[in-house]
């Protein structure tokens, strides 16, 4: 496999540069970004590949999440031949281990081919729309106590073609991606990768979904949020809250003082943004409670209290965690609170708790199952 150049490795971590020559078939811009897609381009480049030739390989790999050099059959024997020989078998960082379907869920456990560390991913089938849930580390440093992920510690980063490679293997099984939901292992805005995954995720030459399609799930990283305003305007955001209580919130999972930076954000993008409120039986479902938190979000400045919305989640049981904590049947009465008080509500039904999909769930299961062999796509 070609290395990239210093220069390419060195603008791995930043976002997309406005001085780059634009070209109609190779996305130049976002070599930067992709050490796969900087790989693929100038190992054909190498060989004086035609540009249109080399971008109908791009258009295969991104839009169609094509793996397989020999299924790239819009281009001459001889480029196919020249990406196995530099590449192998598969074009993908990634290897599906496993995967299994119930409740509306499709769930990949996937291996990194860099040094085989395993993540999962979720594919939540409303209906309507195909959501897919990726994740962003392996493992989680913040061990929220109601997360199985954190259980497992930070074991490592991933990277922006292992991020995007989440969303090319579930095409490559033939699903369609209509939205990407960074809701799966890790805490997204701890990860400074996940800001050029979305920009290669949202490129138009690419896997071309829209900005307004990223939904990121975050505790509350605050340096993460203004940055994420800065590059990524149009992108949904969902606050894990949980407790209108700082001193509960704090023993259920860490806590920021993020308001003022949300505020903000709702004040420079005019985006709804999502206050996630996970219901645990006797913890923090009560009616004070949710008097509590409809309060938090009245007392907001007047433009940006209206654009809050409290999403309830049900707790699901997960493995390693406290069997104190128990999912609340009677949300109803908590959202009609919330609703009397003037906040906008939903409550999100589970989806894969049958195979441990749901949220809070994703723990890799694979240190039970290390007789699994790989099916590579």
């Amino acid at each position: 496999m070609n290395a990239v150049s210093a220069k390419s490795q060195q603008a791995l971590s930043r976002p997309i540069a406005a001085t780059v020559q634009q070209s109609k078939h190779i996305p130049r811009h976002a070599m930067a970004l992709s050490k796969r897609l900087t790989d693929i381009v100038e190992c054909l480049e190498k060989e004086n590949t035609p540009e249109w030739q080399i971008g109908l390989v791009i258009q295969d790999i991104y839009k169609k999440g094509v793996s397989s050099p020999d299924a790239i059959n819009r281009v001459p024997q001889r480029v196919r031949d020249k990406l196995k020989a530099s590449f192998g078998d598969s074009l993908s960082p990634l290897r599906v281990l496993e995967q299994g379907s119930a409740d509306f869920a499709h769930k990949f456990l996937l291996e990194s081919r860099q040094d085989g560390g395993k993540f999962e991913a979720v594919g939540l089938d409303f209906r309507s729309h195909t959501s897919l849930c990726v994740s962003s580390q392996i493992g989680c440093a913040f061990n929220c106590s109601f997360c199985a992920t954190g259980k497992l510690g930070l074991k490592r980063q991933l990277s922006v073609d292992e991020i995007v490679g989440q969303v090319l293997t579930f095409r490559a099984t033939g699903n369609v991606v209509d939205s990407v939901s960074f809701m799966g292992m890790g805490e997204p805005l701890a990860n400074p990768k996940i800001f050029n995954a979305i920009s290669v995720l949202t490129d138009p030459q690419l896997v071309g979904l829209s900005a307004r399609r990223m939904s990121i799930s975050t505790i509350g990283i605050i340096p993460g949020l203004v940055k994420l305003t800065e590059l990524h305007p149009q992108a949904n955001v969902a606050y894990s809250l949980h407790s209108p209580f700082p001193e509960e919130r704090e023993k259920i999972m860490p806590i920021q003082k993020v308001f003022d930076v949300l505020d903000d954000r709702i004040k420079r993008t005019g985006r709804r943004i999502w206050i996630s409120y996970l219901l645990l039986k006797g913890i923090n479902d009560t009616e004070r409670h949710a008097r509590a938190l409809a309060q938090l979000i009245k007392e907001r400045p007047k433009q940006t209290s209206y654009l809050y919305h409290v999403n309830l989640l049900p707790y699901n049981e997960a493995r390693d965690v406290s069997t104190a904590f128990k999912r609340c049947e009677d949300w109803n009465q908590f959202q009609s609170i919330l609703t009397n008080e003037g906040i906008t509500t939903s409550f999100r039904n589970s989806f894969g708790r049958s195979i441990d999909a749901a949220c809070g769930q994703l723990y890799a299961t694979y240190e039970a199952k290390n007789a699994l062999k790989s099916k590579p796509l």
